[in-house]
Formats: C-alpha cells, sequence, structure tokens
C-alpha cells in the first residue's frame, strides 16, 4: 500500500492528481471496433441506462448533473451503453460536503467509466476527443481531470490522450468542516475543494462519486 492509499485509509485525506489539457489537442484515437459510436447523449438516455446497476448511475443524481448544466458523453454498441463520460462546466461536487471550485477557463471532465470487457480498447480516449468538439466548450478552453493518485490505469489514459500534469489537490472532512490543500500551480490556476454553498442548494444535490477506473 503506497502513502496515498494509506493516508486516505487510514487518516482520512483525499489525494489526487490534476491533469489538464488545452481542448483541440486530444490525441486521435485509435480507429473503434465496428459497431461502436461515441456520441452526446440526452438526459432522457441517460435515465433510461441508469436502471442496469452495472453503470453505476444514480437517476437522481443524473438529473441533478443535466440541471447544472453538464453533459454526458457515451460510447454505445447496438444501443448498449459501454462507457461515459461527464462534463462540468461551472463548480461541481465532488464528494458528499465537498466542491471543486472552476474559474476562467476551466470545463471539468469527470466520472469515467468503461465496462470491464471493452477496457484497453482507446474507448475513454474516443470520448475525450469527443469532448473537444467545439459546441461541449462553451466558451472554456481548458480541460481539467481529477485522479486518484493511486489509479495508474486512468493517469495513462489521460496522458495518452494528450493530459499533462498541473499539480495535485487534495481535502479531509474534520467535524464537518472541510479542510482543503493544494500545491503551488494549482493554487495559480484557481481550482480548489470547498465546503457546502449555501445549504438549500446543497441539500438538493446527490454526492458525485470519484471518478472510476478506466
Amino acid at each position: 500500500m503506497n502513502l496515498a492509499s494509506c493516508l486516505r485509509r487510514y487518516v482520512g485525506i483525499h489525494i489526487l492528481r490534476v491533469l489538464v489539457r488545452e481542448l483541440g489537442t486530444a490525441a486521435a484515437p485509435a480507429p473503434l471496433e465496428d459497431g461502436i459510436e461515441c456520441r452526446l447523449l440526452t438526459e432522457r438516455e441517460v435515465l433510461e441506462f441508469a436502471v442496469e446497476p452495472a453503470l453505476q448511475l444514480d437517476a437522481a443524481w443524473v438529473r441533478n448533473a443535466f440541471a447544472s448544466g453538464g453533459a454526458c458523453l457515451g460510447a454505445l454498441q447496438a444501443g448498449r451503453l459501454i462507457g461515459y463520460n461527464w462534463l462540468a462546466y461551472a463548480d461541481t461536487q465532488y464528494a458528499r460536503g465537498v466542491w471543486l471550485r472552476l474559474q476562467g477557463p476551466f470545463r471539468y471532465s469527470y466520472k469515467t467509466f468503461v465496462r470491464p470487457e471493452y477496457r484497453g480498447r482507446r474507448i475513454a480516449q474516443a470520448l475525450h476527443a469527443l469532448a473537444d468538439c467545439s459546441e461541449l466548450r462553451r466558451g472554456r478552453f481548458v480541460a481539467v481531470n481529477l485522479v486518484d493518485a493511486c489509479n495508474h490505469s486512468s493517469l495513462a489514459a489521460l496522458r495518452r490522450a494528450g493530459s499533462r500534469p498541473l499539480g495535485w489537490i487534495g481535502f479531509a472532512k474534520c467535524l464537518g468542516v472541510v479542510l482543503a490543500f493544494h500545491s503551488p500551480g494549482v493554487r495559480r490556476a484557481g481550482l480548489r475543494f470547498y465546503g457546502p454553498i449555501r445549504a438549500r442548494i446543497a441539500g438538493r444535490m446527490r454526492p458525485c462519486p470519484p471518478p472510476l477506473g478506466i
């Protein structure tokens, strides 16, 4: 068990790597298998897929994500959702009681998931490339990803897609108070964790699960 795992397990400190990429610079994915397509999904489509437990999508969480202006990109084969990636353009809840502040040029790419039997086929890379389409930028020009420091496969996949390390960010919760910390580069970029915004808003939001494995 490495240091990051020990801190999270025994002390409750979460440490994540921050990776950034200028939109429009995603590495072109290798051609996908016949019958697999990546496209923007509607809220209705995602809710229909969310009934399948294997996809780890909660209907209430999906509605909240769309209500806050988020977007969901999906990879499909024969009408079956085999992978997805979510995009956020405003402050987003990372975990229960913990929010990520987005400022300036950043768009947050998070909750990436690919079914285990499809991993290793560059599907996540294809989703990141799709996210670079001009209609999905909405005035932003830098994509930011947060990856658990122990998730080496996700880090490798993002690097293949053209992302570079910016630094690290972390948080711990003590008696309901969020203690946030980050490296100098992340601080200068204006990215930070913080406690819940107005209680009446935070109370309506479901927690956003940490980024899943690729």
